[in-house]
Parts: C-alpha cells; structure tokens; sequence
C-alpha cells in the first residue's frame, strides 16, 4: 500500500505530459514554416524563368509569344506539372503571367486547405530588336 502511495504522490513524467500535448502544435509550425520557404523558393525561381523567356524575345533569341509560353512551361514542369503560362506583347513590351498551383510546391501537403491558392507570378519587359 505505501509503494502505491508513491506512486500516486510522485510527480515524474508531468513533464512528459505537457510535452505530448504541445508536440503536435510544435509540428504543425514546422510544417507550416517548411511549407511557406518552399512556396517562396517556387515563386522565386518561377520569377527568374518568367524574367529570362522574356529577355530572350526581347533580344530576338524566340520569336513568337508561344515560344515564350513554350519554354517558360518547359522549365517549370519539374517544378508543376500544373504550370500554366500565358504571354502576350503589349505597347512594345513582351508580357508573361505564368499560374502555379501552390498545393504543387508544398513539402509536406499537411496544410493543403489552409494553402489552396494560385500562385501568379507576372514579368513585362520591354523589347529591345
């Protein structure tokens, strides 16, 4: 009877307790973080695709806006294969305004609902030939 009463009256573990339930929010931050720095990645090499179609018209190195749209699918396919683009010239500028899918660049999918959106990224240059 006295070992139970031990038992009952220690306080090892009550650590332990509070740490199973604030592990979960713990992960879900992290999941959360891991999930924005690679949205942020997708944008930013999306960006750099967009802005580099858009000097090679410029320059003369593709010709038509669908070579644009083309290449700037081309190289983020590897990135979304739900990549859309769409390019057009306007007032003597080649515009291109390329769709991702944010739930295509999320690392773990855990925030899917929270992070259902499209990303846009758009880029106009102006034609230099």
């Amino acid at each position: 009877m006295g070992r139970i009463r031990e038992i009952a009256a220690g306080e090892d573990g009550s650590s332990t307790i509070e740490a199973v339930l604030w592990l979960p929010v713990f992960i879900g931050a992290f999941c959360l973080m891991a999930d924005a720095a690679f949205i942020f990645n997708g944008q930013t090499i999306a960006m750099r695709t967009v802005q580099d179609a858009n000097r090679n018209m410029s320059i003369g190195r593709l010709q038509t806006t669908s070579q644009v749209e083309q290449e700037v699918v081309s190289h983020l396919s590897a990135l979304s294969p739900n990549v859309t683009a769409q390019s057009s010239i306007v007032a003597g500028s080649v515009v291109t305004r390329v769709t991702i899918p944010s739930s295509d660049l999320v690392a773990t999918g855990w925030l899917n609902r929270l992070m259902d959106i499209n990303l846009v990224i758009r880029s106009e240059h102006l034609i230099e030939h």
